[in-house]
């Protein structure tokens, strides 16, 4: 049978902020054998028409008459999707090979982990609520009522990028201190919760080193992407204890084999939306897991990736924790993600566990 193929564009209220750096709706692909839809999240391409009509293009000459089984997809992800001329390729491409898991499982009726094993490495993984994405005036007062509201819904660490206002134009130290002047602000009210501070890789090695010092002082549970991954990194955890985590936007182990095997970081988040795909996504792990190195899914997503980033933790003993977006209105509640405490939960439902009428 023919498969078919659907989008269904969730508006994000938060994906358009100004100091956002991915920006977007949340895009849903749906593809469809006539009794099964499996789904697939093409999130924050850069361009969403673009990649849908990507999407599309891929599908007709890849997908669409493909006898879809396990290794119809195990030959895709070493064929066509194997390789990506660009970022928003790649979330096409990944947003297909969730589609295409999701489906090969609900026909089945297993959830996608059981595609792998009968029995999960792990059913539950921590969250970390990131806050980026549900702040309006970023200001002092607004950082302290958000991260006050995770704590109190149970999140024992979060995530916050307060450095918008360093531009490659600026002057790097001077434009970073109000950054660091929220930051000081929630070590000292938040002293119990793990803290990951995200820069966007607005730094250059030479620029972030002035700062490092008052940054190491801050404790936090992590640094993330300070400037683009490079061998420079090898520099600071050379210098400071604090842990280093990158490789977000990467595809494929391609993408991530200098990060891994030259050991640049602690932590290497590969996105479920642009690494290629769910199969791509544990082949990162395991490299991870070869080279001693932890896995934390870069998320900043919709309920499809969530998910999809849920099954891989499933699957692969090193991945530690998972991003969430914090919703400060409980806007995801329609969703029904098996959340709580500030943890997520393995589901036994069929596929990803998502059910399309909610969207």
């Amino acid at each position: 049978m023919t498969l078919e193929l659907d989008f269904k564009v969730i508006p994000d209220p938060t994906g358009f902020a100004e100091a956002l750096l991915l920006k977007g709706d949340w895009v849903i692909v749906c593809i469809s054998d006539g009794t099964y839809v499996g789904l697939g999240e093409a999130t924050h391409s850069g361009d969403d028409e673009r990649c849908m009509e990507a999407v599309r293009q891929l599908f007709k000459e890849h997908v669409a008459a493909r006898v879809l089984s396990l290794g119809a997809i195990r030959d895709l992800e070493e064929g066509p999707f194997s390789s990506a001329p660009d970022f928003l390729t790649a979330t096409a491409i990944s947003a297909l090979s969730q589609a295409l898991y999701d489906l090969v499982a609900r026909r089945n009726g297993v959830p996608v982990w059981q595609l792998f094993v009968q029995k999960p490495i792990q059913d539950k993984i921590e969250l970390y609520a990131t806050i980026n994405r549900c702040l309006a005036t970023r200001t002092e007062d607004e950082y302290r009522e958000v991260v006050s509201l995770a704590a109190k819904r149970g999140f024992r660490h979060f995530k916050c990028a307060p450095f918008d206002r360093v531009t490659p134009e600026s002057d790097h130290v001077l434009t970073s201190k109000p950054g660091l002047a929220i930051l000081w602000m929630l070590r000292r009210e938040f002293p119990q919760l793990g803290m990951r501070i995200d820069f966007h890789k607005r730094f250059t090695p030479r620029s972030f080193d002035r700062i490092l010092p008052g940054i190491a002082r801050l404790a936090p549970y992590w640094i993330e992407e300070p400037f683009v991954p490079q061998e420079e990194y090898l520099a600071i955890r050379q210098k400071t204890s604090c842990r280093l985590a990158a490789g977000e936007l990467c595809f494929g182990v391609t993408g991530f084999r200098k990060i891994l095997e030259n050991r640049w970081v602690d932590v290497v988040m590969p996105d479920v939306k642009h690494v290629g795909g769910f199969g791509a996504m544990l082949e990162v792990c395991a490299l991870a897991a070869e080279n001693g190195i932890e896995v934390s899914p870069h998320n900043p997503s919709g309920p499809v990736s969530t998910a999809a980033s849920m099954h891989a933790a499933a699957l692969c003993p090193n991945v530690t924790s998972l991003e969430i977006p914090f919703d400060a209105d409980r806007s995801r509640r329609r969703y029904h993600e098996p959340m709580s405490g500030g943890w997520m939960h393995l589901t036994d439902k069929p596929g990803w566990g998502i059910d399309l009428s909610e969207f």
